[in-house]
């Protein structure tokens, strides 16, 4: 691109994304070394090297050899199509060539969805010609101040004539980054591998360019910013094979590193393998909510080096397999979410409902003591119809002041309102949990 100002000829240098940061929010900093050859004195310089979807605000410029005082950035962003071209065209001379090759010239007076209005050069008459009739509109120029993409217009000077290399960076919209858990279960062990999914909506392409990403909520301050991005059906998918990611802490968040540089494409959707397959230490556990007809599925697991693992994990969906043993296909159980989870905190999956455990709940008598006190009777069913022992779980919800008595097995409180009791059913038992619950309003 080619500005001429005030006699100089200004060109766009070339620009490397050396660093993306891409972050939990939809949003990225993009750090790269840029050239401007310059010349003597004050000038104006335009930049369309950036996404659509930059924050003007964010831009940050460091010289590292030589000086220049800038002294304004504008970012311009009045992008030409047809309408707005023939708005500024109103009053100025246009050339009209129709489908049957009829052209007419002269001076433009109006326009709309349907028809074109132009005063004639020749006969000096008003002519109304049928959009639909129109093969192209011929101008002299493109106006001035508008611009084929957007683009950061600088106001600079220097001392010197030369190539002026520059650290430049920005935070822009429309890069996100997503992690899936891919794990097969097998009673004992969780077998995970893990991918990161990008998608590149910015308008911009990133070549060769070293990949990091932060997971944590980074706190941005909300604004009404135009964003130019979009996401679109012609979006590419690819994944990348080979390349892993190193996880550190990061203030207060966590880090992950790419060993490889990677090139991300506009509207593209990258994958990359996110940490090496991992076997993790996991167990079935068996949840029944009193308040619920069903008794939920889980695998739960300690995120420690002891269990296999120990790292910090990006939140991100967790797709479980198992594998079928009479033909050795893996058959999808189900999926959960996970939230980021520190190294050696409890990450609890749930694949669903149990097809063969059956939890029913019963008030079986309730009574006043006071005006304020009273107390109910429970009853928990509990049913494995399943061919193999199985421990359920039970988790109930306490109101008020409360207290438990006449229980015919034991419970653990688990906070001001929660009490659990477990129980091991063998295959095709039945057992029925009883209590006394005092509640003091």
């Amino acid at each position: 691109m080619k500005k001429l100002v005030l006699g100089c000829t200004l060109m766009v240098g070339l620009l490397f994304a050396n660093q993306v940061t891409i972050y939990n929010g939809n949003f990225a900093l993009v750090r790269t070394k840029l050239e401007l050859d310059l010349q003597k004195g004050f000038q104006h310089y335009y930049f369309d090297e950036i996404p659509n979807s930059i924050e003007p605000n964010s831009v940050i410029i460091r010289a590292l050899k030589g000086k220049f005082d800038l002294f304004s950035q504008n970012y311009e962003y009045d992008l030409a199509n047809s309408n707005k071209i023939l708005e500024k065209y109103i009053g100025e001379e246009i050339e009209i060539i129709s489908k049957t090759d009829e052209k007419f010239i002269g001076k433009l007076q109006f326009y709309d969805a349907s028809t074109i209005g132009i005063i004639e050069n020749t006969t000096n008459k008003l002519i109304l010609i049928n959009s639909s009739e129109i093969r192209s509109k011929n101008l002299a120029k493109l106006p001035d101040n508008f611009f084929l993409k957007p683009t950061l217009h600088w106001e600079l000077e220097t001392t010197k004539a030369g190539k002026y290399p520059l650290d430049f960076s920005y935070i822009c919209s429309g890069l996100k980054w997503d992690v899936t858990y891919n794990a097969v279960w097998n009673d004992k062990n969780l077998t995970v591998n893990s991918w990161v999914t990008i998608t590149n909506n910015t308008g911009k392409s990133f070549e060769n360019t070293k990949l990091k990403l932060i997971a944590g909520e980074v706190q941005k301050v909300s604004r009404n910013q135009r964003n130019n991005y979009y996401e679109s059906e012609d979006t590419m998918f690819l994944a990348s094979k080979g390349a892993a990611f190193e996880e550190k802490s990061f203030h207060d968040f966590h880090l992950y590193t790419l060993s490889e540089n990677v090139s991300i494409n506009n509207k593209q959707v990258k994958q990359l393998r996110l940490f090496e397959t991992t076997t993790i230490k996991a167990k079935a556990k068996y949840v029944y909510h009193t308040n619920s007809n069903k008794v939920e599925s889980k695998i739960v697991f300690i995120n420690s080096e002891k269990a296999g693992f120990g790292k910090a994990l990006p939140k991100g969906v967790v797709k479980i397999y198992r594998q079928d043993d009479a033909d050795n296909n893996l058959e999808f159980i189900g999926e959960d979410r996970i939230n980021h989870t520190p190294k050696d905190e409890k990450v609890k999956l749930t694949t669903g409902y149990a097809f063969d455990l059956v939890g029913e709940t019963k008030v079986l008598s309730t009574r006043g003591i006071s005006k304020k006190v009273s107390e109910k009777e429970m009853l928990v069913e509990l049913k494995n119809r399943s061919e193999e022992s199985k421990t359920i779980l039970v988790t109930h919800q306490l109101y008020g002041e409360w207290q438990i008595f006449n229980e015919n097995i034991s419970y653990r409180k688990i906070d001001a309102h929660k009490i659990e009791f477990e129980k091991t059913l063998k295959p095709n038992e039945s057992f029925k949990i009883t209590w006394t619950e005092r509640r003091t309003n």
